[in-house]
């Protein structure tokens, strides 16, 4: 048997000594958490005080940040639920997270080894599938080319009997005597991405406009990479470790929340389009209630809105500020009253209009409108007692809508409304069971395999066997050092690697026993097994990781937790039963000179 090359075996050692320090951060114990940036210890201390009826948990400092670490993750919610409904002012001064502690050693974290992430199937949590509203961004964009076309047409002055949007369409009517083509060919100049078609009757000449398809899939396009990076922001503001927010299809968008179990705040804060307007009011009590008995606005240029009891209220038509307008937002206490509050940060134009209609008013009523989707609702309003600008209170809130609207105003509003069509919550003992199965199906296999392989292989068996426990190392220090996500789909692939890994072994076990059955010697056996099995195996494994690969590109959500799995698992398969396993048999055999093999 040829020497075998001095750096195959460097190689070899280097790898597994790498991927064993890489992967032993996964093995330490996990605990639920939760992280507070730029606290002190006794501020710490004191609000556990009051929101901890036990002593379930213990803190750790980590540089500017506290961790708090809990016995379950059923202690962890619980406490989570309670500083977020806690009387202190915690959102407005920290930040705090759900997430997990592993107390690895110094050297450990010094090089970066930290152990993978768990999904949402093995951690527990919520997941949502939101879906772009297409007919609500068809009706904007009708309503865009309406008021586009009546600018155009006035400005050519084409003079036209009527021009209104239906449901999918701009009509316009005009006298038989107009220039139509003209008109048409102008229009589309104008807008290129609409379709004219026209219609004659004995008494006038119709021209009908619609966006086309083209149009249509570029705004939804837009939206949905508008909202991915909106979605993204108010993931972030929940308070969730390590979520999961991607685009899924052409118009729809996967969130997970790792550790998450209050659903419906979530849900609340996803889909929500919310944004606020900021009006003054028109005409007097009495103004108000007869608008409210005839059910229309008594005073021109007002608008008929309802307070939050239901009450009446007239509002001009003008909108002072609007959501684009506000560019930073925070709940917290009213100094005079302690009644919740949310804090306003206008932008630079923002500032100026409302400046210049605040020092215009000064003694007159101004309303805060909550707009979210066709609602609107006034949730406040104020008599403007000084002018100012930049900065100002909305009071009017409980805790957690104020909370939750400071959210919503930082993030922005939803360029187009998505709607939630499916929705999903894993428990935190459901995301145990999984691991637990999990682990047992991988151990199952391993076992079995293992013994299989020691029977009918004997030596060989052994070390297809070590070649085997090797590749689950690589597989899990290579998912550590990219911090992937390891789902149940994942765990499915690495079984499904730990069969292939074997069967490249078996390709190469029965060429050795060929070649003995054919008169060779032990070594030259060896050596022919492994060089003529090398392109059976290579062209095997090559093919499958083009499947794995298309599915990782392509898939999403279990699909591609299988597919990264896979495509690490073939991989590092490859690598262990070809190389690996030629080391160790070298090891045994090269310095040999045996009459037989133990095969």
């Amino acid at each position: 048997m040829a020497v075998y090359s001095r750096w195959k075996y460097l190689l070899v050692f280097l790898i597994l000594v790498l991927s064993t320090i890489y992967a032993l951060p996964n093995f330490y114990a996990s605990k639920p958490a939760i992280e507070i940036n730029s606290i002190n210890q006794s501020e710490l201390n004191k609000i556990f005080n009051v929101n901890s009826k036990k002593n379930n948990y213990k803190v750790i400092q980590k540089n500017d940040k506290s961790i708090i670490t809990f016995s379950s993750i059923e202690d962890q919610l619980d406490a989570y639920k309670k500083l977020a409904s806690s009387s202190y002012n915690l959102e407005n001064q920290y930040q705090y997270t759900l997430t997990s502690y592993i107390n690895l050693p110094g050297w450990l974290t010094y090089i970066n080894a930290h152990p993978m992430f768990l999904g949402l199937d093995l951690k527990g949590g919520v997941h949502f599938l939101l879906q772009v509203d297409k007919e609500n961004i068809k009706t904007n964009l009708l309503r865009e080319i309406e008021t586009e076309t009546k600018k155009q047409l006035i400005r050519d002055k084409h003079r036209f009997q009527s021009l209104y949007k239906t449901k999918n369409e701009i009509i316009v009517e005009f006298s038989k005597n107009v220039p139509l083509d003209q008109i048409s060919e102008s229009i589309i100049n104008e807008n290129p991405d609409v379709e004219i078609n026209t219609d004659k009757n004995d008494t006038n000449v119709i021209l009908q406009i619609i966006p086309s398809q083209t149009l249509i899939d570029r705004d939804i396009k837009s939206a949905l990479a508008k909202n991915l990076t909106i979605l993204r922001t108010r993931v972030d503001e929940l308070g969730v470790a390590q979520p999961i927010v991607q685009k899924q299809g052409k118009d729809r968008i996967i969130v997970q929340l790792p550790g998450l179990q209050d659903s419906t705040r979530a849900k609340s804060i996803l889909g929500s389009t919310a944004t606020l307007e900021f009006r003054l009011t028109k005409g007097n009590q009495q103004d108000w209630y007869n608008s409210g008995i005839n059910g229309i606005p008594t005073i021109n240029s007002s608008t008929l809105y309802r307070t939050r009891d239901g009450g009446p209220i007239l509002l001009s038509r003008k909108v002072i500020v609007a959501g684009e307008d506000i560019k930073g937002a925070n709940s917290g206490f009213d100094g005079q009253t302690n009644s919740p509050a949310v804090f306003v940060n206008l932008s630079d134009y923002g500032a100026s209009m409302m400046l210049e209609t605040t020092n215009k008013n000064i003694g007159n009523k101004m309303a805060v409108i909550f707009v979210e989707k066709n609602k609107k609702e006034v949730i406040n309003v104020a008599t403007i007692r000084e002018a100012f600008s930049k900065r100002f209170q909305i009071t009017g809130l409980d805790m957690t809508e104020a909370q939750d609207l400071a959210i919503l105003l930082r993030s922005g509003a939803l360029s187009a409304p998505m709607e939630i069509v499916e929705e999903r919550t894993v428990g935190p003992s459901l995301g145990k069971y999984n691991i637990l199965a999990g682990k047992n199906s991988m151990y199952f296999g391993l076992f079995l395999v293992g013994i299989f392989m020691i029977i009918y292989y004997r030596l060989f068996g052994l070390v297809a066997n070590i070649a085997l426990v090797a590749n689950i190392i690589i597989i899990i220090a290579v998912l550590s050092i990219f911090q992937a996500t390891l789902t149940l789909s994942g765990i499915a692939g690495i079984v499904l690697t730990v069969g292939m890994a074997v069967d490249a072994n078996v390709l190469i076990f029965e060429r050795i026993r060929e070649e003995i059955n054919n008169g060779s010697s032990p070594n030259a056996s060896i050596y022919s097994g492994y060089q003529k099995a090398f392109s059976t195996i290579s062209d095997a494994n090559i093919t499958t990781l083009i499947a794995a690969i298309s599915l990782l590109t392509i898939g999403t959500g279990a699909v591609k937790g299988f597919a990264i799995t896979l495509v690490i698992g073939i991989l590092s398969s490859m690598f262990t039963s070809i190389v690996g396993t030629r080391v160790l048999v070298n090891l045994i055999y090269e310095r040999r000179s045996t009459k037989g093999l133990s095969i």
